[in-house]
This record gives structure tokens, C-alpha cells and sequence, in this order.
């Protein structure tokens, strides 16, 4: 055998029509909603300046990490911070090639976007906080992550749906981005009961981590990125990685963060106080007992107090948006209010066990992330639905549909007839009813039903010479085929049952008769 084996890439999936019609569905209704409230649809490259995505994944040390990454065919110009070329002793324009990167989300990319635009303003000192343009969109697509360790149902390209509101500090703007979740994931067909938005502020875990010892940037992001585990591991397991480290379920070392006994166990007690879900009023009165004096601390709290107003006064309750002070968010670039939304919805999986998807939607407040790249602080705020893992709890929990409709089938059996089978086709298609002709080089009956079942053909029309002589169609309904298998005592009675041989100029009619029936 010469050349490679056939294979896919680690991490990666081809992606069946099933699926790629979940994926539609999803962000059409979902769509439709972000529409409601006003964001419009945009969309960023795939390939980004790396310097432009920044390091905001979790876990890595450099932008390179995690990110599929490579250096730009192509040489272009350096530029210095206020924009011009960067020249050499001699005079000469420094060209590089430049490291460039596949998106990791769709929130950097927008950062980038946005900044781009105003980057000429921000030079000639026009731009401020105060006169940043408002700017809102909604956009969707794939995203690419180097995840060194793949659990099931993660992959390495995954599809996000998001969306976000640049130029306002007011966080009215988080309040809305839970309605907009929640409202979303109605319109997808999710129960009220069977998923929670849960709102957070990294002000708030900030300020009580520095009122507590834990200082500096770098300690602070650590320490949350272990906090953020706890919905896998439990507070036992973040006091262990907190602490001295710990072993995971493999066996391997976890390396800890070697903060004292005492720090340690006020932090593991800060987040037992939280473990069961209560009303917002309760975890503020809760909170506000717990750190006061702290600048941080403080501002996040009156933030979360204005949400929790903002969302009583339009109606969405505690069976719509909760308050979980454990709720960290990965990402590095959240400054604020943070959302995840948690699938409450069960499934059984090959070993018999009942486990749920969890995380299936998420964002925050990163006003930090366009004043990386301007220099000048432009609020923004966002989230995003993870579309392949809410495909993947709708076909695990049985709440969408196996097998997406097929396309009718054209069987052919006569060469001679090519014309009359494109014609029938186009008769169909005219009617808005999705219709193929069979090409494969097998023409018998048995091959070509068999191509409609597994294309999932709802319908199929036969026509051969002796029905085309006499100006009719045999039209078999393929999907009522499927449900009287099981019990057929009679094949010439069962077939009698599921098709019909109609005029020519009937045959339209009786498809979407058919077609109707289903």
C-alpha cells in the first residue's frame, strides 16, 4: 500500500447531516432571539495575529499554548506601538513572519475587530472610555484548541454561538446577556426545569482572595484556576490542589499551589457556604456578611445587587438565574459579572451510569480585553452557547430527533428515462420538497431502496418504461415501509399498504400527502 492510511486528525470529527442539522437549528432559534434584542450578525476570520488573541486560556503559560499556531507564510511590516513601521539603523522597513493562530474563541477575534476600527481615533487621542462607541453583534462559527487531554465528548474544533455588547460599563448589560440565555435555550426546546443560568463576579472572588493574603496578579489567577475545578473535583479536591496537591483518577500527580493550612481552609469553607442552591437575596445577605472593607469585594457586591434587581424587575426568577458565588470561568480576560449556564438534563451512558453534560453556555464582563490592544479601557460583555455540546446533551437526553428527514428519492431503471427523472425531480423541488436522482452504478431495486434508507428517504417514486408508456408513477412511502417491518405476515399485502401507482400528473400530490402523513 502506498501513502498514508486514511485517518482524522486526533481530536477532530467529521460531522453527519444530523448533526450539521442540529448545529442549524440551534443557531437559527437561537439567532432569531439574539436578533430580538437587537445584535446584529458579524463575522471574524478564522486566522488571527497571535499577539491579537492574547493568553487567556486556562492552564497556559504563552499564547502559543493551546492554540494551533504557525508563522505566516507571507513577510509584513513590524510596527511600533503608535503604529509606525519599525525601521532599522540602516533605514529599512523590519519584516517579519509573523506568528499567527487559529481562533481559540470568538470573543478575542472581536476584541481585535473592534479595536482595528478605532485604532486610527485612539492615536490622535479622539477615543475615551466616555465617547467608545456602542457596538453590539452576534456571531458563529468554529473554534480551535490544542487540549492536551480529550474527555469524552471534547474535541479540539467545536462550534460556539455567541454574542456581546462593546462601549458600556453598565452591567444592565450582564443582566440582559442571562435573559438572552435563557431565552435562547427556550427557543432551542430546553424546559425551564432542565437548565440554570448562575451568575457570578470575579470582583467579588478577587477581593475576598486578597482580603484573606492571596496577592498579586499571577497567586490570584492561579488560585482561580484551581477554584474553577470545582465542579469536578469538590472542595476536597481544590483544597488538596490548593494545598500540598493531589492524584488524579489516572494515578498522576497534580502539583499544589502550596498555600498554608489556614488559607486554604477559608477558602474550602468560603465555597461550602454555597453548595446548595439558594434565593439571590440570601447569598447577597450571605456575601455582604463575609468581606466587607474590600474595595473589590465591595464593588462586585453592589454589581451583583443592580443584576439581581434588573432581573427581578423583568421577571426571570430563581428557576431561570441563580447566584453561585463558586463560579469562576476559565478564561483569563473576565474582569466582572461571570454566567454559566448548567444543563440539569440526565442521560445513561454505555455503562449504565446517569450523568449529565453540565457546562453548557457561558461568559462574562472583559473590560480589559479591547484596552489591551488600544491602550485605552472600552467595557464590553458576553456569552457564549457551546453549540456542539448542547447537540450533544439534545441527542443524549432523547430530546432531539435521531435522524433528520432525508431527501425524496428518483430511483432510475432506464436510461432512456434520464430526462423524465429530472423532471420529476424538478417538479418536487418546484413545490419546496427536497428531491435526488439515484447515479450510483447499481440500478437494482434492492441497492436503490437501500441507498434511501440510509440517506433516510421519507419517499420514493419508481418509474420504469411499462408505468412511463402508460402515464403513471409507483409512489412508496418509505418511512411507513420502516414502521410496518416488524410485523409483516404478507409481503404483497404490505406492500399494497405503502405505495401507490398514480396518474403521472398525481404524483405531486400524493408526495406531499405522504410527506404529510409523517
Amino acid at each position: 500500500m502506498n501513502g498514508m492510511i486514511p485517518k482524522k486528525i486526533k481530536g477532530f470529527r467529521d460531522t453527519h447531516p444530523e448533526l450539521n442539522e442540529l448545529r442549524k437549528e440551534i443557531v437559527e432559534r437561537a439567532g432569531k432571539v439574539y436578533e430580538l434584542y437587537g445584535f446584529r450578525h458579524w463575522d471574524t476570520p478564522v486566522l488571527e495575529y497571535a499577539e491579537n488573541l492574547g493568553k487567556y486560556l486556562p492552564d497556559k503559560e504563552t499564547v502559543a499554548e493551546g492554540v494551533y499556531s504557525f508563522r505566516n507564510p507571507e513577510t509584513e511590516p513590524v510596527y511600533k506601538d503608535d503604529g509606525a513601521e519599525l525601521r532599522d539603523e540602516l533605514d529599512l522597513v523590519v519584516m517579519d513572519n509573523h506568528h499567527v493562530a487559529m481562533r481559540y474563541d470568538l470573543t478575542a477575534p472581536l476584541a481585535r475587530m473592534y479595536a482595528e476600527e478605532l485604532f486610527i481615533q485612539s492615536l490622535k487621542g479622539q477615543l475615551t472610555t466616555k465617547n467608545a462607541p456602542l457596538f453590539r453583534r452576534y456571531q458563529y462559527g468554529p473554534v480551535f484548541r490544542f487540549e492536551a487531554k480529550l474527555d469524552p465528548g471534547r474535541f479540539r474544533e467545536f462550534w460556539q454561538l455567541d454574542f456581546d455588547t462593546v462601549g458600556t460599563a453598565d452591567v444592565a448589560t450582564d443582566a440582559e446577556a442571562c435573559m438572552v440565555l435563557s431565552d435562547a435555550l427556550e427557543s432551542i426546546g430546553l424546559e425551564r426545569s432542565s437548565y440554570l443560568v448562575q451568575v457570578n463576579n470575579r470582583k467579588i472572588l478577587s477581593g475576598f482572595l486578597e482580603s484573606i493574603g492571596v496577592n498579586g496578579a499571577e497567586n490570584e489567577a492561579a488560585v482561580l484556576r484551581v477554584i474553577d475545578k470545582i465542579d469536578k473535583i469538590g472542595v476536597e479536591g481544590i483544597s488538596a490542589e490548593l494545598g500540598a496537591g493531589r492524584k488524579d483518577t489516572s494515578g498522576a500527580v497534580i502539583p499544589g499551589l502550596g498555600l498554608g493550612r489556614e488559607m486554604v481552609t477559608r477558602v474550602a469553607g468560603y465555597f461550602e457556604r454555597f453548595m446548595e442552591d439558594r434565593k439571590r437575596e440570601e447569598i447577597i445577605e450571605e456575601l455582604a456578611s463575609l468581606c466587607s472593607g474590600n474595595e473589590k469585594f465591595d464593588e462586585g457586591l453592589a454589581e451583583l445587587k443592580r443584576i439581581n434587581d434588573l432581573l427581578a424587575a423583568s421577571g426571570y426568577d430563581e428557576k431561570r438565574v441563580l447566584f453561585a458565588p463558586s463560579i469562576v470561568r476559565g478564561l483569563g480576560y473576565y474582569t466582572g459579572p461571570v454566567y454559566e449556564v448548567e444543563s440539569l438534563l440526565t442521560f445513561t451512558d454505555t455503562k449504565g451510569n446517569t450523568r449529565r453534560v453540565g457546562s453548557i453556555c457561558g461568559g462574562g464582563r472583559y473590560d480589559g480585553l479591547v484596552e489591551r490592544l488600544l491602550g485605552i479601557k472600552v467595557p464590553a460583555a458576553g456569552a457564549s452557547i457551546g453549540v456542539d455540546r448542547l447537540a450533544e446533551l439534545l441527542v443524549l437526553s432523547g430530546q432531539a430527533k435521531e435522524k433528520s428527514k432525508g431527501t425524496v428519492l428518483v430511483t432510475v431503471f432506464d436510461d432512456e428515462l434520464m430526462g423524465e427523472y429530472q423532471k420529476i425531480a424538478a417538479e418536487l423541488r418546484t413545490e419546496g420538497i427536497s428531491a435526488e436522482v439515484y447515479y450510483g452504478a447499481q440500478r437494482g431495486l434492492k441497492k436503490q431502496i437501500g441507498y434511501g434508507d440510509k440517506m433516510n428517504s421519507p419517499v420514493c417514486i419508481l418509474l420504469g418504461s411499462d408505468e412511463h408508456a402508460k402515464g403513471v408513477v409507483t409512489v412508496r412511502d418509505l418511512a411507513l415501509g420502516k414502521e410496518m417491518s416488524s410485523s409483516i405476515e404478507n409481503k404483497e399485502d404490505w406492500k399494497q399498504k405503502i405505495q401507490k401507482e398514480v396518474p403521472r400528473a398525481q404524483m405531486v400530490d400524493t408526495v406531499k400527502a405522504m410527506l404529510n402523513r409523517q
